[in-house]
């Protein structure tokens, strides 16, 4: 190797131990060939069952705040609009922050937005006093500040709530030193859709305005981690309540033209929890006895399937945010059996304390 060689591997080390010396967990991917660095954010929703990035088509509203090594909130970006959906879509830090290490959070979707009608955020100036609560369905917040806004603890909610996604990340470097810089904040989805069927064993038609439906959960309120903040339970009533045709079945079997009348109710409902037991029930009109009570997200997991085995319990609950129960009754409008229905995972389960 002559001299010149020898200078110019020597040149090209110095050069990138230069680059990396500022940071070890953030790099550089290309000279933008001026003295300041640029710093971007991406937002990603691939913790879901299928380990695909959903940000894109889901995400309309994002709060993304920037804390500093001793917990203060720094800087808040809010952004909604179109240009979420564009696969390109970052959020610019350039000249926004100075250089140094800081933590990211977000909480996304309807609940970044001020004045939506499913959460609201609570301004904080550190990390560890964010809030996200659920809204009860009766409010008026003229002229009231966040913090002043109650939650929906001991309420009762009955509508369909806008997804809510949150956002943490651990320290992350940002460099002085010349360069774009691109970080990554990984998102929970906190809203699931739930939906019950009911069906009567002697296939004779139900009617919706016999039966009362509720999900009860005390996850009202969500800390800056996300973990969920001890208050009042929470009574979801279903938002939508219906009879319904549910397929085709020999006529010799039904004595409804071949097809199965049912009744169908659906929710939307906050973080499920895998330590909590939450109460899906449901309570005939006629005398105020309950139809059915199991605890849902027991149900839920009994369908974690083998080659999950090594995803965690909360993990599978909040990758999964689509729940199917079906249950069939006897000639007393009392549960016999359980059908439960997780993406193509299926479940029969006979009456039992659940």
């Amino acid at each position: 190797m002559n001299l010149n060689q020898t200078f110019r591997h020597l040149f090209a080390a110095l050069t990138a131990s230069l680059a990396l010396t500022a940071c070890d967990n953030s790099f550089i991917f290309e000279d933008e060939g001026d003295c300041d660095p640029k710093y971007r954010v991406k937002l990603r929703y691939d913790y879901n069952m299928k380990f695909a990035d959903a940000f894109a088509s889901e995400v309309d509203h994002v709060t993304v705040n920037v804390v500093d090594t001793d917990g203060k909130i720094v800087y808040t970006h809010r952004e909604s609009g179109e240009q979420l959906r564009a696969d390109n879509y970052e959020i610019i830090l350039d000249g926004k922050l100075a250089p140094g290490n800081y933590q990211l959070h977000a909480w996304c979707g309807s609940g970044a937005e001020p004045g939506n009608s499913s959460f609201v955020v609570h301004p904080a100036e550190r990390l560890e006093e964010l809030r996200c609560t659920l809204l009860p369905d009766v409010h008026n917040y003229y002229g009231r500040s966040a913090a002043e806004v109650p939650g929906a603890e001991g309420d009762t909610v009955k509508r369909s709530l806008e997804n809510l996604y949150h956002g943490l990340t651990e320290q992350l470097c940002f460099p002085d030193d010349e360069g774009t810089y691109n970080y990554t904040v990984p998102l929970t989805k906190n809203t699931n859709s739930v939906k019950v069927m009911l069906q009567n064993l002697n296939q004779t038609p139900l009617n919706h305005n016999d039966f009362i439906f509720t999900i009860t959960s005390g996850n009202a309120r969500m800390a800056h981690d996300n973990s969920i903040i001890e208050a009042e339970p929470v009574v979801y009533q279903a938002w939508d309540v219906r009879d319904d045709i549910i397929g085709d079945v020999s006529p010799a079997d039904s004595i409804n033209g071949g097809r199965l009348q049912a009744v169908v109710a659906e929710f939307t409902v906050g973080r499920l929890m895998a330590d909590e037991n939450v109460r899906l029930e449901a309570h005939r009109v006629s005398d105020g006895q309950l139809a059915f009570s199991v605890d849902m997200v027991n149900l839920a997991l009994l369908l974690k399937s083998a080659n999950l085995r090594s995803m965690s319990d909360q993990e599978f609950l909040d990758r999964q945010d689509e729940y199917n129960y079906i249950f069939f009754l006897d000639s007393r409008y009392t549960w016999s059996s359980c059908q439960v229905n997780i993406l193509s995972w299926k479940m029969v389960i006979q009456n039992q304390e659940i």
